[in-house]
């Protein structure tokens, strides 16, 4: 099934900005959906604490390697937050797009040794893969831009589910 998405802007800033993909027909993006799911939640309050303590850090230094964990293949730019230094069964995937874009997407519970054994947090991650696939196809056609800390160009996409 093919599914449209726009990259919503969340916040703008003067060292990073940050997206989330919004889906047709969804009145949240995903990262909105995360922050729903998990607001409330005492048994997790204090891991999402920590990554929106470590958000609120990449706003400030912006986009770098030690503040996210690899996630996804080698030739993607699927991260996870927290960091390995910190421990949270909580996970975040996003997509590290430069040193000052950031695109935010959903997650959950790390239950398994691998995100790839816990289907919920495998389509979340293969979202994050099917979006960067189309970012880098639009940035080698020069579609997409980055100039600053801003996507430029047309942010929307379909991306088979």
């Amino acid at each position: 099934m093919q599914r449209d998405l726009f990259l919503q802007l969340l916040e703008s800033g003067d060292i990073v900005s940050i997206y989330s993909p919004l889906f047709k027909g969804e009145q949240y993006t995903e990262f909105e959906k995360f922050l729903i799911a998990f607001m409330d939640n005492e048994e997790y309050g204090p891991d999402l604490g920590v990554i929106m303590g470590r958000l609120e850090t990449i706003k400030k230094m912006g986009v770098q390697d030690r503040f996210f964990r690899f996630e996804g293949r080698s030739y993607d730019r699927v991260h996870a937050l927290p960091a390995y230094l910190e421990s949270s069964r909580l996970r975040l995937y996003c997509l590290c797009i430069s040193s000052k874009v950031l695109i935010l997407g959903n997650g959950g519970v790390k239950e398994t040794q691998t995100y790839q054994e816990d289907p919920y947090l495998n389509k979340c991650v293969e979202t994050l893969q099917k979006i960067d696939f189309e970012i880098r196809m639009r940035e080698n056609r020069k579609e997409i831009t980055i100039k600053g800390t801003q996507l430029h160009g047309d942010l929307s996409f379909y991306i088979n589910d």
